[in-house]
């Protein structure tokens, strides 16, 4: 359930045994080579370029991101079976400050999930246990939520094309494949959805490399709110259970 790929409840409670099944994000990526002024890109390179529509709207977005001062929105979170249903399904209040710090709120349980910096917090209230990520293991090739943060670069760390991977959220919105070129990304794709004019994500799909599917949608999407600095600190409750994850 932790938000950015966020863990869903069921794949957090094995890590009181440390079967841990982190969920998502990304770090530094390969970057291919560039071809020398005047020659064309070879066949390789020019096949991972995205179409020119979908490269400016890429760059909108990442720009957005980068922009805004600050964002609250309401989300829910599901996770799927293989066949598309729905396994699990959460709901909860987002707030973002690029570039890096998040904290999703989870309505019931009130669980909790904060990034404030190198290190990300996941607390479990059933189980009275937080989960401390380790700088390598809050990145986005990781934790592919953290590109919401600003995180990592889209158009340098993705192939990408446009896609049609279900029912969209609103007409006229896109939907856009995203393969890591990183071999070591936690996942084997993302989906973004976007909203083409205001270039805003509506939807973030995560599926991991055992094909753990994490839909996260949201709405009510609110820019320049003027967030607080003390919402991205976290204290250990008393007495919580502390699991790190890498490091």
């Amino acid at each position: 359930m932790v938000p950015g790929e966020i863990c869903a409840r069921e794949q957090a409670r094995p890590l009181n045994q440390l079967g841990l099944t982190v969920i998502l994000v990304l770090a530094t990526c390969i970057v291919p080579l560039v071809p020398a002024v005047g020659e064309p890109a070879p066949v390789a390179l020019q096949e991972q370029m995205p179409e020119p529509g979908i490269e400016r709207l890429v760059a909108r977005v990442q720009q957005r991101l980068l922009e805004v001062a600050d964002l609250e929105a309401r989300f829910v979170q599901r996770r799927l079976s293989r066949f598309g249903s729905v396994l699990v399904e959460r709901e909860g209040k987002l707030y973002v400050q690029p570039p890096g710090r998040m904290r999703w709120e989870y309505d019931q349980p009130s669980d909790l999930w904060v990034s404030a910096g190198e290190e990300a917090y996941f607390y479990l209230a059933d189980d009275h246990q937080v989960q401390v990520f380790q700088p390598e293991s809050s990145e986005a090739s990781a934790l592919p939520i953290m590109y919401l943060a600003g995180r990592g670069e889209l158009l340098r760390d993705f192939d990408i094309e446009e896609t049609d991977w279900g029912p969209k959220l609103a007409p006229g919105n896109i939907q856009l494949h995203m393969r890591p070129r990183r071999e070591d990304a936690s996942f084997t794709f993302l989906v973004l959805e976007v909203e083409p004019m205001t270039a805003s994500i509506a939807r973030l799909v995560n599926v991991d490399r055992i094909n753990n599917t994490i839909d996260y949608q949201f709405h009510d999407i609110e820019y320049d709110v003027g967030l607080s600095d003390s919402l991205f600190d976290f204290e250990v409750p008393q007495g919580a259970d502390v699991v790190y994850i890498g490091g």
